[in-house]
């Protein structure tokens, strides 16, 4: 196997929590994964051949949907979603050695850290300066290039590669703070029994009833969406799309029969992964999945067989 076709693009630079959870899903060694400045390049670096996967943030539980992420898999790539991972957000505040709180005139991070710290923050540096990165790993590489009088709120993994020193531990506001990833690549995985399959929908036409219309297709199959999310098409402004994720495998039966029905009926539909979803597999979930798609394949063999029974010109 070539080093490219090992290779997994993450979103960089080193350090970050994108990092963290590349290591886990890739279980690589250090040459094998290649930072990237942002979402899209991690994306186009895997269409170019130059890494067989690629790791990027989707979701986190305080700030919401990665709109990059998901912007990129539903408008800018045919990539599809290989896998998922959710990590806890340990956030730490960072500065270089002999740094207090005291004399700290800046505090840097990524949006989502430092909407993630408000409270601390709030409470413990009200008239320190709060400033965005590119990423967490960003923050850590300034600090450690402006001096004592800056620190950034990182994870543990960044704070050590920039040689900075812990001023503070578990700075999230809420606990319980998560952030799900997403291995991206060019096929869709087996079905394991413990799938989940995402897609983004474009319906038909803006009315009453059109997600209505929508949600009905799942709900007649017992099929449960574990996520529907609305973003603007960017083509007409008041126009979306919704992002939906549901619980099975597209070659599921019953998620098969969905998906040709939102296929059928909605303007337009994009499949952005089926693919093995996060957590520890239920038996019981799985043994009803099973069982109900046995009922769907007993179902359409009925249906098959009085169809080859008609006479055909009669």
């Amino acid at each position: 196997m070539s080093q490219d076709q090992d290779r997994v693009a993450y979103l960089g630079p080193a350090g970050t929590f994108t990092e963290t959870a590349a290591r886990m899903l890739h279980l690589g060694d250090d040459t094998s994964l290649l930072a990237c400045r942002d979402v899209l390049e991690v994306f186009r670096t895997v269409e170019r051949g130059e890494a067989a996967r690629g790791v990027v943030p989707i979701e986190n539980t305080l700030e919401g949907s990665v709109t990059a992420t998901l912007d990129a898999l539903a408008f800018d790539t045919d990539l599809l979603i290989h896998g998922e991972l959710e990590l806890p957000v340990n956030l730490v505040l960072a500065a270089l050695p002999g740094t207090t709180l005291d004399t700290l005139v800046s505090v840097r991070s990524h949006v989502v850290a430092l909407g993630s710290s408000r409270r601390w923050l709030a409470e413990h540096l009200p008239n320190v300066e709060q400033l965005a990165s590119a990423s967490t790993a960003r923050a850590a590489e300034e600090v450690a290039e402006l001096g004592t009088l800056h620190a950034a709120i990182v994870n543990p993994l960044a704070a050590e590669r920039y040689g900075l020193a812990v001023l503070a531990e578990g700075l999230a506001d809420r606990a319980g703070n998560m952030t799900r990833f997403v291995m991206v690549g060019d096929h869709v995985p087996a079905p394991t029994g413990w799938d989940k399959t995402s897609l983004v929908v474009f319906i038909d036409t803006n009315r009453p009833g059109a997600l209505l219309q929508l949600l009905e297709i799942f709900a007649a199959r017992e099929l449960n969406l574990t996520k529907i999310e609305s973003r603007p098409t960017k083509t007409e402004l008041g126009e979306y799309c919704f992002f939906v994720d549901v619980e099975g495998h597209l070659s599921d039966e019953r998620v098969g029969d969905a998906l040709a029905t939102v296929k059928r009926t909605q303007r337009d539909v994009r499949l952005l992964g089926s693919y093995r979803r996060s957590g520890a597999r239920q038996r019981a979930e799985a043994e009803r999945i099973e069982h109900d798609d046995a009922a769907y394949r007993a179902a359409a063999a009925w249906v098959a067989e009085w169809r080859g029974r008609a006479v055909p010109g009669s």
